[in-house]
């Protein structure tokens, strides 16, 4: 009895963890805000009342897959920083096409990361 629940409790054990790693390297980053958010190119901004909506691409030359977004509306201004993994974004392509729910009118989206912002849109 006590081998069928070691053989049973061993790889489930393995596949939890094996999970776990899986999902804090893939989800973890948005706990950094604009820390984790890297550059991106932008192919084109719309704004309505209700949403903002972005398509872009990774510009590196390495391959990196889009991983997500994370956006800030202050004062009339929508900041949005993204992420790119090589490694743990592997479901998807670099290319993006995402819409960001807005509460108020946005006047400019701005691209913000660790080090520096860059305005994308104005009004």
């Amino acid at each position: 009895m006590k081998s069928w629940k070691r053989m049973l409790t061993v790889p489930l054990t393995i596949a939890v963890v094996l999970i776990a790693i899986f999902l804090a390297g893939r989800y973890r980053w948005k706990l950094g805000c604009f820390g984790a958010c890297q550059g991106a190119g932008i192919t084109s901004v719309e704004a309505s009342e209700t949403a903002v909506h972005i398509t872009g691409f990774y510009p590196g030359s390495f391959p990196e897959v889009f991983c997500g977004y994370y956006a800030e509306e202050r004062d009339g201004k929508l900041y949005v920083g993204f992420r790119f993994n090589a490694v743990f974004g592997f479901f998807e392509t670099g290319d993006f096409d995402i819409t960001i729910p807005v509460k108020g009118e946005i006047n400019e989206v701005i691209l913000k990361t660790r080090l520096n912002e860059a305005s994308l849109w104005h009004a």
